[in-house]
């Protein structure tokens, strides 16, 4: 019984381990000395999320980033959020196109979006003027009655609440008389 219960959890901690995967955006563009990434790269958004977009580059001459949020329709509609950061930097270190190493400078702005297509204009201000990127997030409704929430601990704890119920059963099976 010891054995079934530790195969039981063992099996648990190794369905959650491979069900949720952690994403991590591409740099792939950062060796022309810009890049763009969010916290939602590579995923569906639900209206309500808070979407977090990460600005690199490795031109020492960028002091600044600036964001603006433009809502639906679109991404044509309004902008809801026009801010200007500093760059900081972690002390990560990036490589051109050609393999020289650099010292990456970030910037990070957080908007949380609603239905629709949504875009986002980065500009990053240097010494010889600005370079923009624009980012674009589609944001899906999430009113549906046939949603299914993508949260990894909601995930896992539905994994884990089946694989004790699956234990009991076994347990209780066991125990009845034949």
């Amino acid at each position: 019984m010891k054995g079934k219960l530790l195969t039981i959890g063992f099996s648990t901690v190794l369905v959650s381990l491979l069900i949720c995967s952690v994403v991590y955006a591409s740099w792939s563009t950062l060796g022309t000395g810009y890049a763009v990434t969010s916290n939602i790269e590579g995923t569906e958004v639900q209206s309500g999320t808070p979407v977090t977009i990460t600005a690199g580059t490795l031109y020492r001459t960028v002091t600044s980033v600036t964001f603006r949020w433009y809502g639906p329709p679109n991404g044509e509609g309004d902008c809801l959020l026009d801010e200007t950061l500093p760059v900081f930097t972690t002390g990560t270190i990036g490589h051109w196109d050609n393999g020289t190493p650099a010292r990456i400078r970030y910037a990070e702005s957080t908007y949380k979006v609603y239905q629709g297509e949504w875009k986002v204009q980065i500009v990053f201000h240097n010494s010889e003027g600005e370079t923009n990127i624009v980012y674009r997030i589609d944001v899906k409704d999430n009113h549906s009655i046939f949603h299914v929430p993508e949260i990894p601990l909601g995930t896992i704890g539905a994994t884990v609440a089946m694989a004790a119920a699956l234990g009991l059963f076994m347990i209780k099976k066991k125990r009845q008389p034949k």
